[in-house]
């Protein structure tokens, strides 16, 4: 039993508990027992004291009655009544016939004895004799004989009440010394109960308490000592293992939070060469050593020895190589295209392919159905590009690719572009410059033959003077083709190139040109906004120079099915019924341009005087992006 106790607290405590009360339950019983064995006692004893009294009083009554007077204490028949009474007062006889001491017995019974075996028969023989004759020599033997008797029968009372009184006083020290007991006994168990808490309950509970702020803190290398079979102990070997599972998760999670960190910076690292990539490739054009440095930077983020950019031709049968970092690859010195280009697929080449010491990694670049060339990425000795470093460089081939097309694509619209602008400055010459030079050639034959026929000087002077016009009108078209070639869009759109337009027509003549441009944003590829402000310019021009208008108005907006109305004023006077067109060419380039934007040109006189010129098509680029309801809304 005392083993098992070793495995429990509760019980232990509760051990503690019993005997406590066990102690303070048998302390409480004792009392309770010796107060109910001394009950009566105390009135035995005075009961007892009293027979010591009242034989005192009966040897005063005879004294009193020798002298001839009455007792002072009553008759003697009440007096020996009185003993008597007392003497077997219930009192007294139940305290000594229930004690279990003999000598109060004996004693009471020897003092019993005495009182009727001795002096009741003499104060009876004493009573009778007084009753019929008194005769004092009787009484004085009576009274000399009872005096004789009293002084033994007195001490025999007087011992009777001494061993009451020690009695009583034995069963109060029997109750003192059971309650002593019972007091030690309690605090020996209070003081090992407080003993044992401390050892076997605080200790462990400060002990698990300060590792277990310990585990909150981080720190799960803290275990606990008091391992026992106790409640508190099976607590702490649990507490040990649920620390050591703790700090091997703590570990494995840091290991994963390193992991994450780690996968989380190349991520971070991919981004930002990605980044730069974006960057380098954006810039036009793409030079050799813009691809160096973006070479450079996949070679730190991947650690890899070299990397080999290799652009193929337009026949798609060789590759050349545009930007190296590092060592050239052998199959780049065995002009052995085929090997890298492959079928456009990531592939490992090794040294039994290529004939060099380490295997190369061949990255197209481009995607599956354009595919623009290869990176020859060399790896470092025993060591494996992972898969995310592959991806990155697939990715990086494909921004590559795509960068080679841009740059293709670039450089055969500016072909395109200086073709077409070409063609429009041979247009435009011949239609307006070239025609008048045949006008005024034309005009200095005529001017020669009237000269050699010898005609009238007035007709020479006709001659001469359309000559100077059509010279004049040759430099002022030559001049409009110079500031029509000279003509740049900054890049800004159409609306800030029409504002300077009207600034600029308006420094130039007395009318007041305002511009109302509707379109918030300029729905207008590059072309398109070239040949509607060549238009415009030349609609401009001629309000200035045949108008005779004082304001005029440019307009923008959109028109029906999403087309483009664009619209140029004046309150001049207006078309003429029959103009004349010798030798002014704007109107027929401006119908050109309308042409090429596959558009229609008005020109019509208004009622109300001046002329409209309207110019109505319809954009190149999406017209769901860049409808009349979104323009409104933006």
């Amino acid at each position: 039993m005392f083993g098992y106790l070793n495995h429990s607290l509760l019980l232990r405590a509760g051990l503690a508990m019993g005997l406590v009360t066990v102690l303070a339950v048998g302390g409480m019983v004792s009392a309770v027992f010796v107060a109910r064995s001394t009950h009566g006692e105390a009135a035995a004893v005075n009961q007892a004291g009293s027979l010591r009294m009242q034989s005192y009083h009966i040897a005063a009554a005879l004294e009193s009655e020798h002298n001839g007077g009455p007792g002072p204490f009553g008759d003697m028949n009440l007096l020996t009544a009185e003993f008597e009474q007392r003497l077997t007062n219930p009192r007294l006889t139940d305290v000594v016939n229930t004690t279990s001491r003999k000598s109060i017995q004996e004693v009471y019974q020897l003092i019993t004895g005495r009182w009727q075996g001795t002096i009741l028969p003499l104060l009876r023989d004493y009573m009778e004799q007084r009753n019929d004759s008194f005769v004092e020599e009787s009484f004085d033997k009576t009274r000399l004989a009872f005096r004789g008797i009293v002084g033994g029968f007195v001490a025999d009372i007087d011992n009777l009440v001494r061993l009451l009184e020690e009695d009583a006083e034995s069963r109060i020290h029997m109750l003192g010394l059971f309650q002593g007991i019972s007091l030690f006994l309690t605090l020996t168990v209070a003081i090992a109960t407080l003993y044992l808490l401390q050892i076997d309950v605080l200790g462990p509970l400060h002990e698990l308490l300060n590792a277990a702020e310990q585990a909150g803190s981080g720190n799960f290398t803290a275990r606990v000592s008091h391992t026992g079979r106790d409640e508190l102990g099976r607590l702490g070997r649990t507490f040990n293992t649920m620390a050591t599972d703790l700090s091997k998760i703590y570990g494995a999670l840091e290991e994963r939070v390193a992991e994450k960190t780690r996968k989380l910076m190349q991520r971070n690292q991919s981004l930002e060469l990605l980044y730069t990539a974006t960057q380098y490739l954006t810039e036009a054009p793409v030079s050799e050593q813009t691809y160096r440095k973006l070479l450079d930077d996949i070679g730190q983020v991947v650690e890899i020895d070299s990397i080999t950019l290799c652009r193929m031709d337009e026949r798609k049968k060789r590759a050349h190589r545009i930007a190296c970092n590092g060592p050239i690859p052998p199959m780049c010195e065995n002009e052995n295209c085929s090997l890298c280009l492959g079928n456009g697929i990531t592939q490992l080449l090794g040294n039994m392919e290529h004939g060099g010491a380490q295997n190369i990694l061949s990255v197209p670049v481009g995607d599956k159905k354009n595919n623009n060339g290869v990176l020859l990425v060399e790896t470092k000795p025993d060591k494996e590009l992972e898969s995310w470093q592959i991806q990155l460089l697939e990715t990086l081939g494909k921004h590559i690719g795509i960068s080679v097309d841009v740059t293709r694509r670039v450089t055969q619209r500016r072909r395109l572009a200086l073709l077409e602008e070409r063609s429009v400055m041979a247009r435009e010459l011949h239609d307006s410059l070239a025609q008048s030079l045949t006008y005024l050639k034309i005009q200095v034959t005529r001017l020669s033959v009237i000269t050699r026929s010898g005609a009238e000087h007035s007709t020479v002077e006709d001659a001469l003077r359309e000559l100077k016009e059509g010279l004049e009108s040759a430099y002022r078209q030559l001049r409009e083709l110079l500031t029509t070639f000279r003509l740049q869009m900054d890049g800004s759109g159409l609306g800030p190139a029409l504002a300077k337009t009207v600034e600029e027509f308006n420094a130039r003549g007395n009318l007041d040109i305002q511009l109302d441009n509707q379109l918030k944003t300029s729905p207008f590829t590059v072309n398109e906004e070239i040949h509607v402000l060549q238009i415009v310019r030349e609609a401009l021009s001629n309000v200035i120079h045949h108008s005779k208008a004082t304001q005029a108005r440019v307009s923008l907006s959109f028109g029906d099915n999403k087309g483009i109305l664009v619209s140029v004023e004046d309150n001049g006077i207006g078309l003429p019924q029959k103009a004349k067109r010798t030798h002014h060419y704007g109107l027929a380039i401006m119908h050109e341009r309308s042409n090429t934007l596959h558009g229609n040109l008005r020109i019509e006189r208004q009622d109300h005087g001046g002329t409209k010129v309207s110019l109505r098509f319809q954009p190149e680029v999406s017209q769901k992006q860049f409808s009349p309801q979104e323009e409104q809304t933006t």
